[in-house]
């Protein structure tokens, strides 16, 4: 849909960072809008990184994770492969700030990815809502094109269920996706 159409304002209320100001937002037959954001099946990844720049790549993929699950070893594990399967092996121990902006928005993008996944480990969650609110419109084509497609790989292997928010209908055809098209007044 077009700018200014409510894109991301859909993706701000299935998040928990709004409240609907009528009806219902289900997830798996259940009401999702009496939980705070953080007890939300949901992890997003937005346009601009939200990292911290005087962090580096693991506390900035692991701020967000309890400490009792963040100092797991299956959530080292978990951000170790993330990074991997994003084309960053080895920059745990990297500030940020001395990534390229597409480095950093993998990071971003593994810290949505690790998120999801301990969401996926949780009892209470039988699967987890990916939210990407134009992640790669600022990348070059190829980088954006090369994380679109780690993002498909991802979401299949891991069963998720990924919304995103896009201009560019080609980023739709690339993940295979279901295309729903917001327009005025619906």
């Amino acid at each position: 849909g077009a700018s200014g159409i409510g894109k991301s304002t859909l993706l701000h209320l299935i998040a928990g960072f709004l409240n609907p100001l009528s009806g219902d937002i289900l997830w798996q037959g259940q009401s999702i809008c009496g939980l705070l954001p953080a007890e939300r099946p949901v992890s997003i990844l937005f346009q601009n990184d939200n990292l911290f720049p005087h962090l580096d790549v693991w506390t900035n993929i692991a701020i967000g994770l309890a400490a009792n699950i963040r100092n797991s070893t299956d959530s080292r594990n978990m951000i170790e492969q993330s990074l991997s399967d994003l084309g960053i092996p080895g920059m745990n121990k990297r500030p940020i700030d001395t990534l390229s902006g597409g480095q950093q928005q993998r990071v971003a993008l593994a810290r949505a990815l690790v998120r999801s996944r301990i969401s996926l480990s949780d009892q209470s969650a039988k699967r987890s809502i990916l939210l990407l609110d134009e992640p790669f419109s600022a990348l070059d084509p190829e980088t954006k094109a090369e994380c679109l497609d780690q993002v498909k790989q991802m979401v299949a292997r891991d069963g998720l269920t990924a919304l995103m928010v896009t201009h560019d209908p080609a980023d739709a055809k690339n993940l295979d996706a279901v295309v729903f098209s917001l327009k005025p007044n619906s």
